[in-house]
């Protein structure tokens, strides 16, 4: 299958689990490993099993709000078609290490930025921009909160203001991972969510440990000007909890089932 990133460019790879790659012999690294790629697998059991709410609309358009969390990947239909069928992996299990050594066996996330960030044009372009798909998640949903709890910046974050603090917020276990295994690969994420980076991009980074279900993904904006027909539908097939919209917001399809989320 072919897989997509924008440091890696296009490659062709495999699927396999984390701990069956060759990246390491140790028997307690392969140990974590299976861990890691467990947390992914209880997440994907447990998504099945409940709804998923619809991302907030108000007539034709989709409400975004800041903090909303999104991955960005192109929309090549053999692309999404490998999302909905794995999920949202870290490039590790696809045999290829994250190259710019940041949040290596995490995937991705970036967020809806405020009114108040410096580039008020970041929104816009991140939704016009290029012929990509920009991947909305289910925030109300309990395991999407608690995936978002492992993210590796906050972490590192978390750390080095408070740390006090960590044997409170994060398990022995979540610890054994971050600081064995991805922490000492990923020296170039450390800082990313320090107080003095709110007005950088990668301040509103996340970085999931292992991956997220597809099933997680409520909404789906389709950057590429006036998509056709059969691109909408081919991704809402694909995607049947999601609703797909425009760069302008704009509602191209809507799920069968919509479930609003009530507190």
């Amino acid at each position: 299958m072919k897989i997509v990133g924008a440091n890696m460019g296009e490659i062709e790879a495999e699927y396999k689990p984390l701990s069956e790659w060759n990246y390491t012999e140790h028997p307690y690294l392969i140990e974590l490993l299976k861990r890691l790629e467990n947390i992914y697998f209880n997440a994907k059991k447990y998504v099945e099993q409940c709804e998923v709410s619809s991302m907030p609309t108000e007539g034709d358009y989709v409400l975004l709000k800041p903090g909303m969390i999104n991955h960005r990947c192109y929309a090549s239909t053999e692309m999404l078609k490998g999302i909905a069928e794995y999920g949202v992996l870290a490039s590790e299990w696809f045999g290829q290490y994250e190259s710019e050594l940041e949040g290596r066996f995490c995937t991705f996330l970036d967020r809806i930025k405020p009114d108040d960030f410096n580039d008020k044009n970041d929104n816009f372009i991140r939704l016009n921009a290029g012929d990509n798909a920009i991947l909305f998640f289910d925030q109300e949903n309990e395991m999407m909160k608690y995936l978002l709890h492992l993210d590796y910046f906050e972490y590192e974050s978390i750390k080095r203001s408070n740390p006090e603090k960590i044997n409170q917020i994060y398990t022995t276990e979540e610890i054994e991972l971050f600081e064995n295994v991805i922490e000492p690969l990923s020296p170039a994420g450390k800082d990313f969510h320090d107080e003095d980076g709110k007005n950088e991009r990668y301040y509103f980074w996340s970085a999931i440990p292992s991956g997220i279900p597809s099933k997680l993904i409520n909404g789906i904006c389709l950057t590429k000007c006036n998509p056709d027909e059969e691109l909408i539908n081919t991704v809402s097939a694909l995607f049947p909890n999601a609703i797909i919209f425009d760069g302008q917001r704009k509602i191209l399809s809507k799920p069968e089932k919509e479930v609003k989320f009530t507190k």
